[in-house]
């Protein structure tokens, strides 16, 4: 019995003995770009009039080197973006999209690029109840796009 309680002894003030270390995280990998809502993967669901597309179209949100990048399939091809956001006034500006260059069908290919232009002439975005992304497009016509989060 005496072993025992000197172990237990022993045991504790050992234990007490090690310290507690504060880690802190870096600023840069607890971003708020990182802990952006519009992160994420995203499928295209309609322009404003409702009526659903007849292709799949996918755009994903993520972060690369501190920055926004998008990416996607469309109709026909995939496609990359280097947008630049502005989160606190809801802005995007897109200067060029990317894409590899598939052969698809007549339809597919004018789908495709319509939907390029587009995404060329967002202007800002909202997000509603987080699992709706809207993109507003001012010019060359009015025009909203919707994407539900996958």
């Amino acid at each position: 019995m005496k072993i025992l309680l000197k172990s237990i002894i022993i045991s504790t003030f050992l234990l007490s003995a090690c310290s507690k270390e504060m880690v802190e995280v870096d600023a840069l990998t607890n971003s708020a770009l990182s802990q952006s809502e519009l992160l994420g993967q995203w499928k295209f669901k309609s322009y404003a009039d409702g009526k659903a597309p007849a292709f799949d179209v996918t755009l994903e949100i993520k972060e690369e080197a501190g920055k926004y990048a998008f990416n996607g399939r469309s109709s026909v091809n995939f496609y990359y973006i280097s947008p630049k956001i502005d989160e606190s006034k809801k802005t995007i500006s897109v200067e060029a999209v990317g894409s590899t260059k598939i052969a698809g069908t007549l339809e597919a290919n004018q789908f495709e690029m319509a939907y390029y232009e587009n995404l060329r002439s967002v202007d800002h975005y909202d997000l509603k109840e987080k699992n709706t992304l809207i993109f507003h497009i001012t010019k060359p016509k009015k025009e909203t796009m919707y994407f539900e989060r996958k």
